[in-house]
């Protein structure tokens, strides 16, 4: 059985401070902790929710006694939004290497099936193809992206044929005219797969030129510019071999490069391009949960994987998102949940320190 975080029930307990404190009598002993009450804990010690109260008297008669109150939420997985871009050229019906004879496009279509299974529920998925047309028709977005859109895209990949020059540049600026890239609400990624240098508008489809190179590379700059990135994915080692420098700058622009010489993502085998496919889904899955109310005191939250406190790290731990009210992952605690080692997420927000 495979366990993913996505379908695991997170249920998150916030206990939401500061609505209602009581006054006990104080004693004589020394309060101690933070004189003035203002420093917000350090998300290591669940018990540090104030940092002392904020007078001089503590012990004897318990001094002021915070009153909270526990609700409970629910949180939800936020699948990432993300948009297949294939070259669907003429050159696709040549074999993937001299050594594998099996064509490109057979290649393309088993590694996109195999990443459909592996995505199902986890990854919201559409599909572009280009050529649209003979020649240099730029590409549109034929399967919108969606919660059900795995069959559809299937159902495109069991009638893709190749033919036609490679007008990427201008098929990735219809990618970031689609509306259903600009989603606020979840993260938005385009992953590219193409087999040769682009040949449109300019080269007619037939002759690479500095000018379309160009208006490929800009295009992923102006999807990056736009919080959309870009995974570009080259196939078959005739192009493979020479480690294309517009390739590596695409892959510079898009954010997510490879460390080495080669930066874009290069296949010459199902068997790559299926890995690879599986590797950037890891990647884009989203490790993060989206919560059903905005905490009142973000600076004073806790997270907890199966009782254990995770730490507040942007490298690994976790971090709040206010603009999109979800708590993300990062590292080796984005693995865990990706991995469905966490049965259980508990956040828990402290009480703020008194006024």
């Amino acid at each position: 059985m495979r366990h993913s975080f996505f379908a695991l029930f997170l249920a998150l307990l916030l206990a939401l401070f500061g609505a209602s404190c009581g006054s006990g009598n104080t004693g004589n002993g020394d309060g101690g902790g933070d004189p003035d009450g203002n420093n917000p804990p350090d998300g290591s010690n669940p018990t540090d929710t104030q940092g002392g109260d904020k007078g001089q008297d503590g012990g004897g008669g318990g001094g002021d006694e915070l009153i909270c109150n526990e609700v409970q939420f629910e949180a939800n997985s936020v699948p990432p939004n993300l948009l297949l871009v294939v070259d669907k050229s003429g050159s696709m019906r040549d074999a993937v290497s001299a050594t594998d004879r099996t064509t490109k496009l057979s290649v393309l279509k088993t590694a996109v099936n195999s990443l459909l299974d592996y995505g199902a529920g986890k990854i919201r998925f559409g599909w572009m193809q280009y050529p649209s047309d003979s020649r240099c028709g730029p590409g549109n977005v034929s399967v919108q992206i969606g919660d059900n859109s795995v069959q559809a895209i299937r159902n495109a990949v069991t009638m893709l044929s190749a033919g036609g020059g490679t007008p990427t540049g201008d098929s990735l600026n219809n990618a970031n005219a689609y509306q259903g890239l600009h989603d606020t609400t979840r993260n938005n990624f385009v992953m590219l797969v193409t087999d040769g240098m682009p040949t449109c508008p300019n080269g007619n489809g037939e002759q690479t030129n500095e000018a379309d190179n160009q208006l490929a590379l800009s295009a992923v700059q102006n999807l990056r510019a736009a919080g959309i990135d870009t995974f570009v994915i080259g196939l078959g080692d005739d192009l493979n071999a020479s480690n294309p420098d517009l390739l590596n700058s695409m892959a510079d622009a898009g954010g997510h490069p490879r460390v080495g010489a080669t930066r874009y993502y290069p296949a010459n085998s199902v068997q790559e391009l299926q890995a690879i496919f599986e590797t950037i889904g890891g990647m884009v899955m989203g490790c993060n949960l989206a919560l059903s109310a905005v905490p009142e005191y973000p600076a004073y939250l806790w997270v907890y994987f199966d009782g254990t406190p995770v730490p507040r790290n942007t490298q690994n731990g976790w971090e709040y998102d206010s603009v999109r009210n979800t708590i993300n992952f990062y590292g080796s605690y984005c693995d865990m949940l990706r991995n469905g080692q966490v049965t259980k997420v508990d956040i828990k927000m402290g009480c703020r320190p008194p006024d």
